[in-house]
């Protein structure tokens, strides 16, 4: 099918780029897998086309907004709002909360550090008793390792430092890296350092650190391979790298059709297949690739999901019951999740 086929309306015509072929392997075989697909939640312009390559899997815009106009899709984008827990070692504003906060700090204290036993500590057995919460939890922390000397941390589009807050009470030093300026911001304001410029000016001045992360940061760049190869060098010899992506081949994508929220266009311009990924990690230089369990399940992306029809918003939560007892019941097709979770490493 010709990509000229469904022109995208409304968004610049000198402001696209078409590819004909997959911008992860090169492939030129593929199927078209959406026609039409439109922003259903920061309403950016442009109608547009996905299409999946039959030679990786990897599912990508074309045309798709190139470098010079992308900044279009993101004037009335929003995804750093606060929340309760944006910083565990601030208070809540009641009791409950503050409780809440208590229990969230112990559970990092007691799950992702060696640090000697406090009082408070204790609080962690709440965490503890809620076994369908941890491993989400874990996942939100980023499967980070514990260690008695926690090193540095670079995560790689930090939004407003949530994470890197969460990091720290667990005895990490935080840096990370934001496009966004108001993001960054907030998250200087909570005492990280964070870069706004070119990652490959953090190469140069020499930077490296124990850990990296990219949360649902690759399915938005141009050029996913260079990501992957910059962060590799701001990897320290065996230190812990950690990414998070939408993943075409899930269930809730084969379920919302058009309305899956992992699609977002035009600010996902490709969502991976599990292979695709930890080929391109390969590529890169990681070794020692590993799936790790998602932070967001199908309930999660459900209900930020689009049901393409009225009668189907009735069958959402039946749908999500038989998935949370699949997942209990370990019958889960795990390459099926909503989210591809890897982890890696570089040689030591």
């Amino acid at each position: 099918m010709s990509t000229k086929s469904s022109q995208s309306r409304d968004w610049p015509l000198e402001g696209l780029e078409h590819l004909c072929a997959c911008p992860i392997c090169a492939g030129k075989h593929r199927h078209c897998v959406h026609q039409g697909l439109v922003d259903h939640l920061f309403d950016a312009p442009g109608h547009w086309d996905l299409y999946a390559c039959e030679q990786c899997g990897t599912a990508y815009l074309d045309p798709r907004p190139n470098r010079q106009t992308i900044h279009l899709a993101y004037q009335n984008y929003e995804t750093h709002e606060s929340q309760l827990d944006d910083d565990p070692q601030q208070p809540g504003s009641n009791w409950r909360d503050s409780l809440k906060q208590a229990i969230l700090r112990a559970y990092i204290r007691v799950r992702f550090s060696k640090a000697p036993f406090k009082p408070s500590d204790v609080f962690a057995s709440a965490m503890w008793l809620r076994p369908f919460l941890r491993p989400r939890f874990d996942a939100a922390m980023r499967h980070l390792p514990a260690s008695i000397n926690p090193g540095t941390v670079l995560d790689i589009g930090c939004g407003n430092g949530r994470f890197l807050a969460w990091a720290r009470v667990a005895g990490w030093q935080g840096h990370g890296t934001e496009f966004d300026s108001q993001a960054a911001a907030v998250a200087r304001a909570k005492g990280f350092d964070v870069h706004e410029g070119p990652l490959e000016e953090l190469v140069r001045s020499g930077k490296r650190f124990d850990a990296v992360t990219i949360s649902h940061v690759i399915e938005h760049v141009h050029e996913p391979c260079a990501l992957l190869r910059v962060a590799r060098q701001l990897l320290k010899p065996g230190g812990h790298f950690w990414i998070e992506t939408p993943n075409i081949n899930a269930r809730g994508h084969a379920y919302f059709g058009a309305g899956w929220r992992g699609l977002h266009p035009p600010h996902h311009l490709q969502v991976f297949a599990p292979k695709a990924l930890e080929g391109l990690l390969r590529e890169a230089g990681f070794i020692d690739i590993r799936n790790s369990p998602s932070q967001l399940d199908w309930g999660a992306m459900a209900s930020l999901s689009r049901p393409p029809e009225p009668a189907q918003v009735r069958s959402i939560h039946s749908q999500t019951i038989r998935e949370v007892a699949a997942d209990f019941l370990g019958r889960s097709d795990a390459a099926k999740g909503e989210c591809i979770t890897l982890m890696a490493t570089v040689p030591a």
